[in-house]
């Protein structure tokens, strides 16, 4: 079957340490959030853990929780597969928060919300994949509530799509480091160069750091978004994801700019999504949205990577 992207338009709505220290013992999750490890089949060779959701009903949220998340500088991607899809109804699920931690105990964590954002309910197996990155840097201390604004200029050619880890640090004896990158963006500079922009939170109760882990992975396929006007969005509909196991990471390269004025792209919502086919059978989907974020109408290429074991 044809790969093909299918478009829309709407209006947008706006919604990177190496730490070398032994490896701790495990502590249990923050209350309200799943031990991921308890149920996890890990895959090491291919970088990949995967388990269960159980079902979960329209609307609802699961808070999970990877402990001891080592090596210190792996940066985490989060991929869904959907099951239960009914003849007339999908099944779909996003991520719709991560965030890094470092405990008192000196662990690191990860943390993700998934969300089932259909109307049925359903089951995903959750894919967690990591990157080791290619280059990492300090965030510098961000009190507690704090942002941060941050940017990569890009040192190699515009075809990569960038996945940011972070490795808190700062922890106190009774209170973690609590850091999350709230959002991210592309942007093409007047003079041609692309940017990678992306705004850091001290989510927790103490003023710390950390260091930036910034991976990169080559698109599996790639296409043209066309022109978006300032302020508008496209979503586009990625047929039979498979493998099944696949995790994706879009990336973005803004082409346009001109006249003083950059070219802005953002990823501003993702999900997986099975649905059923003609003839019964059921198709796995990765649904992507971008929008224009800057002030100048402008389009780009998707690039979109794929972690596969």
């Amino acid at each position: 079957m044809t790969r093909r992207p299918t478009v829309w338009t709407w209006l947008l709505s706006l919604l990177a340490v190496v730490a070398l220290t032994p490896t701790p013992a495990s502590a249990a999750p923050p209350v309200g959030e799943r031990d991921a490890r308890d149920l996890a089949a890990v895959r090491s060779a291919a970088a990949q853990a995967s388990w269960s959701t159980g079902p979960v009903a329209p609307g609802v949220t699961q808070g999970w929780v990877w402990n001891n998340a080592n090596p210190l500088n792996a940066a985490y991607q989060v991929g869904l597969s959907p099951t239960g899809a009914g003849d007339l109804t999908p099944c779909q699920f996003e991520v719709t928060r991560t965030w890094y931690s470092r405990e008192p105990g000196g662990e690191r964590r990860f943390h993700f919300v998934v969300r089932n954002s259909g109307t049925i309910t359903c089951t995903a197996t959750v894919l967690l994949s990591w990157l080791t990155p290619t280059h990492d840097w300090s965030t510098g201390a961000l009190a507690p509530g704090a942002s941060g604004n941050y940017g990569w200029v890009e040192q190699i050619p515009p075809t990569v799509s960038y996945l940011l880890g972070l490795t808190p640090t700062g922890a106190t004896t009774t209170a973690a480091c609590q850091l999350e990158i709230t959002r991210s963006w592309y942007r093409q500079e007047p003079d041609g160069v692309r940017k990678f922009y992306f705004v850091l939170r001290n989510i927790g109760t103490i003023t710390c750091s950390g260091q930036f882990q910034l991976a990169q992975t080559d698109p599996s396929a790639s296409w043209s978004t066309g022109t978006l006007a300032v302020g508008a969005s496209a979503t586009w509909t990625w047929n039979n994801a498979n493998p099944l196991n696949a995790v994706y990471l879009p990336g973005l390269a803004p082409t346009g700019a001109g006249g003083g004025t950059a070219c802005q792209l953002e990823v501003t919502r993702s999900r997986y999504v099975q649905r059923a086919n003609p003839d019964g059978s059921r198709q796995r989907q990765y649904v992507l949205t971008v929008g224009n974020v800057g002030q100048l109408p402008c389009g780009g290429t998707v690039l979109l990577g794929s972690l596969t074991p």
